[in-house]
């Protein structure tokens, strides 16, 4: 039976916003599964950025488990989690982080070089796979800095999949698009996700509204409703 790439028991964290909000999750279990995209809504103020940066392991909970991939990290020291984090989960962001020195595909390999430690003709040979899967194998020589609008972040997701993670933590997606863009892009990250069998977990820009997810976890004060699609995988 295959192991889920993550699950939580029992989760619980709480954290303070500026103005004096708090955060608060309270027991939150699920299973979340490969190849799924799920997006965490709700307001500002239910929790949503504290559920996935918890998710993503980078802020500790104050109660219950994580497990990923089937080993409870909860008392693992922070080097040992710091390698979980490199080696089984991609990370992208509202800004694409690229280096504008750098082309396309050695932007996009420079995790199989830190990561997976892989040798230069194998490197190039998965760059190349993803960079297709994305959409922008056309640019992989370009440089950077010469790449425009949705094009810097379909390079910022291909190196976030390019180590082959079980799991991809994406926050605020579409910040800096408008929402054709976004949802073009929301859809490439579904897609590719769903080829490459990982787990997206995702919250969005204020302004983009998104109804293609897999599944939708509405996230508020009063607890986490789980909204799915007829057809997740159509």
């Amino acid at each position: 039976m295959a192991i889920d790439p993550l699950t939580t028991r029992d989760l619980c964290g709480k954290t303070a916003r500026e103005g004096g909000e708090v955060e608060i999750i309270r027991d939150f279990t699920y299973r979340f599964r490969p190849g799924t995209f799920y997006l965490l809504s709700g307001p500002e103020s239910g929790g949503k950025r504290l559920l996935l940066q918890m998710l993503g392991l980078l802020t500790a909970p104050e109660s219950g488990e994580i497990i990923v991939d089937g080993s409870p990290v909860g008392r693992m020291d922070i080097d040992i989690l710091g390698e979980i984090r490199n080696r089984k989960y991609g990370f992208l962001f509202s800004s694409a982080f690229l280096l504008p020195a750098f082309t396309v595909l050695e932007n996009v390999a420079m995790p199989l070089f830190k990561i997976a430690q892989v040798d230069a003709p194998a490197a190039k040979e998965i760059t190349e796979e993803i960079l297709e899967i994305v959409g922008v194998s056309r640019f992989a020589a370009i440089s950077a800095e010469d790449l425009y609008g949705r094009y810097k972040m379909l390079t910022a997701l291909a190196r976030a999949l390019v180590h082959h993670p079980r799991i991809l933590i994406a926050e605020l997606i579409g910040t800096n698009m408008d929402p054709g863009e976004a949802d073009a892009f929301l859809w490439t990250i579904r897609t590719s996700c769903q080829r490459l069998g990982v787990t997206a977990i995702a919250t969005l820009a204020s302004h983009v509204c998104w109804a293609q997810a897999d599944i939708r976890l509405e996230i508020a004060c009063d607890g986490v409703k789980e909204f799915a699609r007829r057809d997740p995988h159509g």
